[in-house]
C-alpha cells in the first residue's frame, strides 16, 4: 500500500532511499519486463552485458530490447556479425553506436558502455561497444530520456516483440538471437546521495505534471 498524495513527499522534504542494487541479470527467453521494473538508468553511467554463444557460421538478432522506436533501447546484432546499440530519444531522435568489426564465434561476452557526462537526469555520455573485453566501436548520445521511456512497452531479452526498436530490423520482428542468449546483465554505477536527491526532484516534478494534464 502507498501512502495518500505520497507524490507530494519531495515538497515536504521526504526522500525515500532511492533502490541501492546496481546488478540485475536475465536469464535466457525472458520477455515483456514491465517498464517500471526495469533497472533504473536514468541519469547515470551503466553497462548492458550479454554472455552470449555464436556458432561457427555466426549468428545475429536482438540480445535485449526495451520499448520501440518512439523511445527506448536495443543491443543487437546484424546479418553481418556488426553489434550495433540502438538509442531512441522519444521518437524525435535516433542515436546508434556500431562495431567495426564482426563479434566473434564461440562464447562471446558482448557490452554497451554508457559513461554519463554528469549524474543527472539527461546527461549526455560516450559509449563503449566491447567483446570479450575489447573495444570494437564507439560513440555518443548526446541526451537521454530523464525519467521514463514509455508505460505500454516492456523488455524482451532475446529478440524485440511488437514495435522494433531501430526500424532496421523490422522486416524480420521479432528479430530473434539466432545463437544463444545465456543472460544479459546491466551494472549501474553506485549513485551519490546527492545524485539520489536531484532524481527524486525530476521524478515529483514529472509526476506532478502528469497530474495537473489530467
Amino acid at each position: 500500500m502507498l501512502p495518500m498524495l505520497g507524490g507530494f513527499a519531495a515538497f515536504f522534504g521526504i526522500m525515500p532511499p532511492m533502490p541501492t542494487k546496481t546488478r540485475y541479470t536475465y536469464y535466457g527467453d525472458v520477455q515483456n519486463i514491465s517498464t517500471t521494473m526495469i533497472p533504473r538508468i536514468y541519469g547515470r553511467s551503466y553497462a548492458i552485458e550479454a554472455d552470449v554463444h555464436v556458432p561457427p557460421d555466426g549468428a545475429e538478432g536482438v540480445l535485449v530490447a526495451f520499448a520501440d522506436f518512439i523511445g527506448g533501447f536495443a543491443l543487437w546484432v546484424d546479418k553481418a556479425g556488426y553489434l550495433h546499440h540502438t538509442y531512441q530519444y522519444l521518437g524525435v531522435d535516433t542515436y546508434k553506436q556500431s562495431s567495426t568489426q564482426p563479434i566473434p564465434t564461440g562464447d562471446v561476452r558482448l557490452t554497451m558502455l554508457f559513461e554519463a557526462d554528469e549524474p543527472k537526469p539527461g546527461t549526455a555520455g560516450d559509449v563503449t561497444l566491447l567483446a570479450n573485453g575489447e573495444v570494437i566501436g564507439t560513440g555518443r548520445i548526446p541526451r537521454t530520456v530523464s525519467l521514463l521511456y514509455t508505460t505500454y512497452a516492456g523488455m524482451d531479452i532475446g529478440r524485440d516483440n511488437g514495435g522494433v526498436v531501430d526500424l532496421d530490423y523490422e522486416d524480420r520482428a521479432p528479430y530473434a538471437f539466432t545463437g544463444t542468449v545465456n543472460d544479459v546483465t546491466f551494472d549501474l554505477k553506485p549513485q551519490t546521495l546527492e545524485d539520489q536527491v536531484e532524481l527524486h526532484r525530476t521524478n515529483a516534478q514529472t509526476g506532478l505534471a502528469h497530474g495537473a494534464a489530467g
